[in-house]
């Protein structure tokens, strides 16, 4: 009887903190394929969760901002320091003089103090600088330095003075300097007044 009540105490607070609530086990059944993937299923799932990636040598940062910023709708704990996401805003940031820079994505994988990947209708908006991109990829070097961002798939950019296309990027959030390969496009420059 006291193990039936601890297993509604703890069911109603799972439901309580957003989580998903697995099955009850039953000592009749039998471990199959099927059964391991049910379970599977009932991973534990959470609601507006925020993750966070710190500069390795916080002392440099002065404002206490993160590297990367990203709030997801849902989160899915996965194995080891692994949480898979969906519907996300990511912000990584810069210095103190650089403006920051927004993603935003269907999907993606968050590995504590290491990387994340965002995919699925990935936006990335820098100031004006709008880019459309598949997947996008925030890492840290071994080194423990700052992160780069990155993504080895086309994209398209899309700004007020420009038009691009490029068959990758790399981003150097400290300074926002862009590196783009394969580049075709409409590059407009000022208007002459008369």
């Amino acid at each position: 009887m006291k193990s039936g009540k601890s297993c509604i105490v703890l069911s109603l607070l799972l439901v309580l903190l957003g989580c998903a609530v697995p099955e009850p086990l039953s000592e009749n059944k039998e471990e199959t394929p099927e059964t391991t993937a049910a379970a599977n299923s009932n991973a534990m799932t959470m609601q507006g969760i925020d993750l966070y990636m710190h500069r390795g040598d916080t002392s440099e940062d002065i404002s206490g901002k993160p590297e990367l910023w990203v709030r997801a709708e849902s989160l899915t704990v996965g194995d080891g320091n692994t949480y898979h996401f969906e519907t996300a805003r990511a912000v990584i940031y810069g210095q103190e003089d650089v403006e920051e820079v927004i993603i935003v994505a269907k999907r993606g994988t968050f590995e504590q103090d290491s990387r994340a990947v965002l995919e699925g209708d990935v936006t990335l908006t820098a100031g004006t600088l709008h880019m459309i991109l598949e997947d996008i990829q925030w890492m840290r070097p071994e080194d423990g330095t700052t992160g780069i961002v990155f993504s080895d798939k086309p994209v398209v950019i899309d700004d007020p003075d420009l038009q691009l296309n490029s068959s990758n990027l790399r981003l150097h959030p400290d300074t926002q300097q862009f590196e783009l390969d394969d580049v075709s496009g409409v590059l407009r420059f000022g208007k002459t007044l008369l």
